[in-house]
């Protein structure tokens, strides 16, 4: 998944006319600003991924890798992963081998049939059996983190985090650079 944003409220000709002019003064604020919007992008992307699913921060931030590269006029904030085992979501399991998941939060859950727990090298793991044998058996995923990521909702306020955290400090690049320090 790929977060791009090539558009700020403030614009780079306000931001050199007020650094008059000096190019690599308006590069510096601009690149300090952008990374700092990505920064914080990507500290907000565990607390969206958490509101949308039922996983916490913690174990979202640990099984994502994120990879922010900005330039002058562009942000580009990448997350990868493996998807993550279903218990590791809004599991309950019980008797008669009955596995109750919800991935969404907003999203009812659903009841499957034939899965079950069992410790598996020394992990408990959500097993399905695909027939009315005991074999064969298949792991019960939920999705990666890219995926997470994907969702619509998720996408827009990471955008909305990148927008307000770049007008912010491009500001205070801006009065940084005048005042020397």
């Amino acid at each position: 998944m790929s977060v791009r944003v090539t558009s700020t409220g403030v614009s780079l000709e306000r931001v050199t006319k007020i650094l008059g002019g000096v190019a690599s003064d308006v590069r510096n604020a601009n690149y300090n600003a952008m990374k700092r919007a990505g920064e914080a992008a990507k500290t907000k992307a565990g607390q969206l991924a958490a509101a949308e699913y039922t996983i916490n921060k913690g174990t979202f931030m640990s099984a994502t890798k994120q990879k922010t590269v900005s330039s002058q006029t562009a942000l580009n904030i990448s997350f990868a992963g493996s998807v993550l085992p279903l218990l590791q979501f809004n599991t309950v399991y019980g008797k008669h081998h009955l596995l109750r998941a919800q991935v969404l939060r907003k999203g009812g859950g659903g009841t499957l049939n034939h899965a079950f727990t069992a410790r598996l090298g020394g992990r408990l793991k959500a097993l399905e059996r695909l027939g009315k044998y005991r074999t064969p058996l298949e792991s019960k995923y939920g999705p990666s983190t890219a995926h997470m990521m994907q969702n619509e909702t998720v996408v827009d306020e990471m955008h909305k985090v990148i927008q307000e955290t770049y007008d912010k400090r491009i500001e205070h690049e801006i009065t940084r650079i005048l005042n020397r320090w």
